[in-house]
């Protein structure tokens, strides 16, 4: 597998985004993004507190547990970092959205809280991508989303990680791959602004001419890309 990330704060103050990833036995890996949510304290170290404590669990726990398990596992355990972590600043609301992919043994487990998305192709087509958790998709659902509450409404997501009980459930997804497969975790500040061919082709000598982009972007934008 190859493996590249990229993040950036674009026209922001801060980049409250965070991307990591790990090798598991057996040609295995997870890999995850997480997004510190606006309007909240410390949303940077909302997304690492969280991101490590996802990687970490599934590190210390990938024999124990069937794939699938372990990610339902690992959303509370993040979620504890994460109260941990506010208590300690003294903060009364911290919080994060995530995407996290777990390859194993021929297959993808996808998992995710909020509005940063897992897309998956297979020869260069759009196979699969995760449905946000927003508002904005709620209202579409039901065909009451006017032009107007767009921009009320583009940021608010229904399920994070917020450090406090209960813990939104996470949807988790089993796919097969293939070699040749790609797959794409990316926050809102790149999907929304980016086109995602531009991730599709990025190596680590397109570096530049992303970070070009960057005063073009109104928000943090960020991607970990998978090519099987």
């Amino acid at each position: 597998m190859k493996v590249f990330e990229y993040t950036n704060q674009g026209c922001r103050e801060e980049n409250q985004d965070y991307v990591v990833h790990g090798s598991l036995p057996n040609n295995s890996g997870v890999y995850i993004v997480a997004d510190g949510m606006g309007g909240y304290a410390e949303g940077a170290v909302a997304a690492k507190v969280v991101g490590d404590a996802l990687l970490d669990y599934v590190e210390m726990n990938y024999t124990k547990f069937e794939p699938a398990i372990l990610l339902r596992k690992a959303i509370p355990f993040a979620n504890d970092a994460l109260m941990l972590k506010r208590i300690a600043l003294g903060t009364s609301k911290m919080g994060c959205v995530i995407t996290v992919l777990l390859i194993s043994n021929g297959y993808a487990y996808l998992t995710w809280l909020g509005d940063s998305r897992i897309y998956m192709y297979r020869d260069g087509v759009e196979v699969y991508r995760t449905e946000d958790h927003s508002i904005i998709n709620e209202l579409a659902k039901i065909k009451t989303l006017a032009a107007s509450s767009y921009e009320k409404y583009s940021s608010i997501v229904t399920k994070s990680i917020m450090g406090s009980e209960p813990v939104d459930v996470a949807p988790i997804r089993r796919i097969k791959i293939e070699q040749g497969d790609v797959f794409v975790l990316c926050t809102d500040g790149l999907h929304k602004e980016l086109d995602m061919i531009q991730v599709l082709n990025y190596d680590d000598s397109k570096k530049a001419e992303f970070d070009s982009m960057a005063s073009n972007v109104s928000d943090n934008f960020s991607f970990i890309k998978i090519e099987i």
